[in-house]
């Protein structure tokens, strides 16, 4: 379910964290709050918490700005019969502007289309570079482990994230305790084991593309 939401603020707000109470919590399986043609706000999942960006960082409401809120949904045995109407409510926090001014911005890095199944790796370039703050990696299948690592023009590696045994909340904002400021034109490098999705806590296939999200407070 996707949904737009008119936000009526005369004046632009700061927002640190987006928090999401689900109308039917046995129902609501997760949730993607973003600025319409902006950032994501939050990849929620049931139980987290309302975490705020490292550093000081923040994402900018410009005035009239509107939300774009993405569910998915996955009834329970118990309520396979039944029809239900959810009325979930976002929460936003609200914090001062950053003392550089400075917006926190979301990347996006596509998976090749048409690409094989059997290809598990790609890349893209970090063009204005910045300070990488988040990452996203939204995951189209099961993984035994995934691996984000950056590659500078000088050749310097900087491993930014590596995910080990496999479990199905792997699709989610992982904000970094040490952010990492990387050059204009990195190379983000994306590398992936394939998973068996009849062994252990893997999950299924999911309905989205392949794809990275960098949090990055621009240069």
């Amino acid at each position: 379910t996707d949904v737009t939401i008119p936000t009526s603020f005369p004046d632009t707000k700061w927002v640190k964290a987006a928090d999401l109470m689900p109308g039917i919590a046995s129902m609501v399986r997760r949730a993607y709050i973003s600025i319409e043609g902006g950032p994501v706000l939050q990849v929620w999942e049931p139980g987290d918490d309302a975490v705020d960006p490292p550093s000081g960082a923040a994402f900018k409401l410009a005035p009239g700005a509107k939300l774009h809120l993405k569910i998915d949904y996955k009834k329970s045995w118990q309520d396979e019969q039944k029809t239900l109407a959810d009325k979930s409510t976002i929460g936003l926090y609200f914090t001062e502007a950053p003392l550089s001014g400075k917006s926190l911005e979301s990347v996006t890095i596509d998976a090749p289309a048409g690409a094989p199944s059997s290809a598990r790796t790609f890349d893209g370039v970090l063009k204005g570079g910045g300070r990488v703050v988040g990452l996203r990696p939204m995951l189209d299948a099961p993984y035994m482990s995934v691996d984000i690592t950056a590659v500078t023009s000088t050749g310097r590696k900087v491993t930014l994230l590596k995910l080990r045994n496999a479990r199905p909340e792997w699709p989610r904002r992982y904000w970094l305790v040490d952010p990492v400021e990387l050059p204009a034109n990195t190379k983000i490098e994306v590398s992936m084991q394939p998973g068996d999705p009849d062994i252990g806590p893997l999950g299924k296939a999911e309905s989205f593309a392949l794809q990275l999200g960098l949090d990055v407070v621009p240069q």
